[in-house]
Order: C-alpha cells, then sequence, then structure tokens
C-alpha cells in the first residue's frame, strides 16, 4: 500500500527511495514484501539502514540517507520510538523528504513526540483515528468518554481503536450464535461474517472457515502537526 502510494498518488517518477528497519522478526516481516513491491516497479532501493528499538541517535542512518539523496524514506516494521527518532534526526540535518510508516509507527505519540519534525509523515493503518468520522467512531468516543469524561486529549493511538474493534467484532459474533452459545457456535457465527460494516473503525470485516484475517483494507494518513492528528489521504484500500 505505500509503495503504490507513492508511485500512483504521489505520482513519483524514477524515485530514490530508502528503506530503514529494525534487525528484528517484524522488520524482515515488512521488508520482504517492501522490496518485493519495489520490485514490480523496477525500483532498486539506493539505501538499507538499520534502526533498531532502543536507539538514542541516528546520526549515522541519517548521514547515509542525505549522502544517497533519497526522495523518500518507508520505514519497515518500525515502532513509535525509533521512528520518533528518526523524524527529529532527518530534521536536525535538514533532511526534508516524505517518511512513510508502517502500521505501528501510525500512531498518535509520534506527532506529539516529533511536533513539526513529524510535518512530511505518513503512516498506513488498518484502523480510524479516534477523531474520524463514523457511526461506529462515534460510538466507540461516546461510550468511552461515558464512563472516562474529561478524556478526550491527548487523543488514544489507533491502538484503543484497535482494542474497540476487537471487542466490536467479538460481540457481533456472539450476536449473530444465538442464546445456545459455546466455542464452536462462535467460530461458526464469525466464520459466517461477511462485510461487516463496523461503521468507520476500519473496512468490511470478512471472514470464512479458510480465512480468519479478518480484514485486510488499510488507509494512508499524514501528520497534522498543529493539530496533532493524522489525517485521512485516501479511503480503505486492499492490496493488490
Amino acid at each position: 500500500v505505500i509503495v503504490d502510494y507513492i508511485m500512483k498518488d504521489l505520482k513519483a517518477k524514477n524515485p530514490r527511495i530508502a528503506l530503514v528497519f529494525p534487525d528484528n522478526e517484524a522488520g524482515k516481516a515488512d521488508l520482504v514484501p517492501g522490496l518485493e513491491r519495489l520490485k514490480f516497479y523496477n525500483i532498486e532501493p539506493v539505501a538499507k539502514e538499520v534502526l533498531n528499538p532502543g536507539s538514542i541517535e541516528a546520526t549515522s542512518q541519517v548521514m547515509n540517507l542525505k549522502k544517497a539523496k533519497v526522495d523518500y524514506i518507508i520505514l519497515c516494521g518500525s515502532i513509535p520510538q525509533p521512528t520518533i527518532l528518526l523524524l527529529r534526526e532527518l530534521k536536525k540535518f535538514g533532511v526534508k523528504v516524505p517518511v512513510l510508516g508502517s502500521w505501528a509507527t501510525c500512531n498518535e505519540d509520534v506527532i506529539s513526540m516529533s511536533g513539526d519534525a513529524s510535518e512530511l509523515f505518513y503512516g498506513v493503518s488498518s484502523m480510524a483515528s479516534w477523531y474520524d468520522e463514523g457511526p461506529g467512531v462515534a460510538r466507540m468516543r461516546e461510550i468511552t468518554l461515558k464512563y472516562e469524561p474529561g478524556t478526550e486529549k491527548p487523543y488514544r493511538g489507533k491502538t484503543y481503536t484497535y482494542g474497540w474493534v476487537i471487542a466490536t467484532v467479538k460481540i457481533e459474533g456472539m450476536k449473530r450464535a444465538g442464546r445456545d452459545l459455546d466455542g464452536e457456535v462462535l467460530v461458526n457465527s464469525l466464520e459466517g461474517m461477511k462485510n461487516f460494516d463496523t461503521g468507520g473503525l476500519t473496512g468490511p470485516v470478512n471472514y470464512s472457515p479458510t480465512n480468519h484475517n479478518g480484514g485486510s483494507t488499510w488507509k494512508i494518513f499524514k501528520s497534522e502537526p498543529s493539530t496533532g492528528k493524522f489525517i485521512s489521504m485516501t479511503e480503505w484500500r486492499i492490496p493488490k
């Protein structure tokens, strides 16, 4: 989704793309499909830099990215902490290019802790933001603030939405299962769920006896440092 967004939506022409990733299983899991999708567009990354969780500086990585004259940076398998570090270091050394992160980086803490260094940061997520539109999102806010009044800000991250979606889908499965509920009946009920509408919390949710992924829809969001929000740049998309 990220690579396609660079090539199709941002209309990049012969882009110089760098990949930044942690040296762990999450990094490898994102790196492989990232390289495959770049290859689909006949693109070889101009740089591949390792930035691990817990790092306290990224000077050498940023200098290498600057030397490679990158146009775009894709973060693979990263988490908020190294993302915040990288954005700060890029600003410090005057490297002003779009940075696009995988789902774990699309977290409001990245904006609040990196400030205007996140001006060109994009994230992909399968979950709506706390402040997005849609009846399911509005209900999440309404019920949450009923029991925790006055906690609208700082905005809850998308991991909160993730937990809410898990509960929403499970409750829907229980309703469909009926009163004679047990584990097998619940699984059968969930496996029959087709195009379940979460009210904007996610794209449509689908299960079957051979597919337990639930959903495969994603949105690209862009950081808005002035408000601390991620703004939707696309509708829900299915990777192709």
